[in-house]
Parts: C-alpha cells; structure tokens; sequence
C-alpha cells in the first residue's frame, strides 16, 4: 500500500498541519529580522580643566577669548578597551561681556559635543544645556544630554566642571584675571 498517494487519517492530520505551518514558515523568511538591542554601557572619566582668558578678566565687562584645555586620563567603564578621554589641543570660544562679577564664564549655545575616547570611538552629545551653581567658593557648570551618535548611543550625558569661585581682588591685578584651574568629570549612563 502507497502511504502517499493514499494516507491514513492520522497522517493526513499531520499533512494538514505540514500545510498550514510551511507557509507561515516561508512568510517568516521574507519578514525583516527584528534588530538586535545593542548594550548601550557606561562610563565615568575624571580629569583637570585649564582656562586662559584673554584679555584677562576685570571689573568691565568685556569680550574675551577663552581657551580652555581638558585632560581627562581617568575613566571606569563597561567598556575595557576605554580607559581616557583624547583630547586634541586647546580649543577657544568668544564670550562677550565677560567679567569678574561672572561666577564662571561658560561658551554662548553649547548644544552639541563630540568625545574622543582612546580606544578610536567616539561619542556624540547632544541637546546639553548648562546650569550654573555656586556653593562654597565652588562654582559648577554642569551640562546635561543625550548621546545621539557613536559609542553609548541612546545614554544620558553629564559633564561636571567645577572651578572657584573668582576672587574679586584678582581681577584688580594689572592684566586682571589671566587663567583658572579647575576639574571635570564626565558621566554617561545608559539605560
């Protein structure tokens, strides 16, 4: 007796659901794979920040040129191969009607950044907005964001400068206040 060309009922059963099911299997071929949820990570650098004005600040408020140099060779991170922060050089930014009376003098905009870090990533923040607290002879401009490109894309970003507070009587010096030292902290969390 030829099973195939005749079946028992049991195996026509099984025939029926074979039917049903190839099709969906093949449909199922055709539909894009869903897309991989990627590790977004974390990280958290600390380091020094240098700021050099020119001219100097005083008790006139006047438009300056701040060139400020970050090292930041401390980072922990989810990530081994990222252990600092690169940096390229000191870059400079104008601000206008800066002076002594200013607890820190920070860019005009912010908005967007791109980290370089030493293992050939970067990362790029986006959406920061600066809030400026003074405590303690402390001052704080702490910038929140999102990362929108490269590695911990989708992580929340906050970068921390922290510098004391200006000294009125340095600004009384000839050439008035010339540079500050202070630290940053960089911190993405992902979610």
């Amino acid at each position: 007796m030829n099973t195939t060309l005749n079946p028992s009922p049991r195996r026509r059963g099984a025939m029926a659901k074979a039917s049903v099911v190839a099709p969906l299997i093949a449909l199922g071929a055709l539909l894009p794979a869903p897309a991989a949820q990627a590790a977004v990570g974390s990280v958290t650098c600390t380091g020094s920040s240098h700021a050099a004005y020119n001219p100097g600040l005083t008790l006139t408020p006047q438009t300056i040129t701040v060139t400020e140099t970050d090292t930041v060779p401390n980072c922990t991170s989810t990530d081994s191969t990222l252990t600092s922060v690169i940096t390229a050089g000191p870059y400079s930014y104008p601000v206008a009607n800066a002076g002594c009376n200013y607890a820190m003098v920070i860019p005009v905009g912010g908005g967007s950044l791109t980290v370089h870090w030493n293992n050939g990533q970067t990362s790029t923040l986006t959406g920061l907005v600066n809030e400026l607290t003074a405590t303690g002879g402390i001052v704080q401009n702490i910038a929140v964001g999102t990362v929108t490109a490269g590695e911990f894309t989708g992580a929340a970003a906050t970068i921390t400068y922290a510098y004391p507070l200006v000294n009125t009587l340095q600004c009384l010096a000839p050439g008035g206040l010339t540079s500050q030292d202070g630290t940053i902290l960089v911190q993405i969390i992902g979610v």
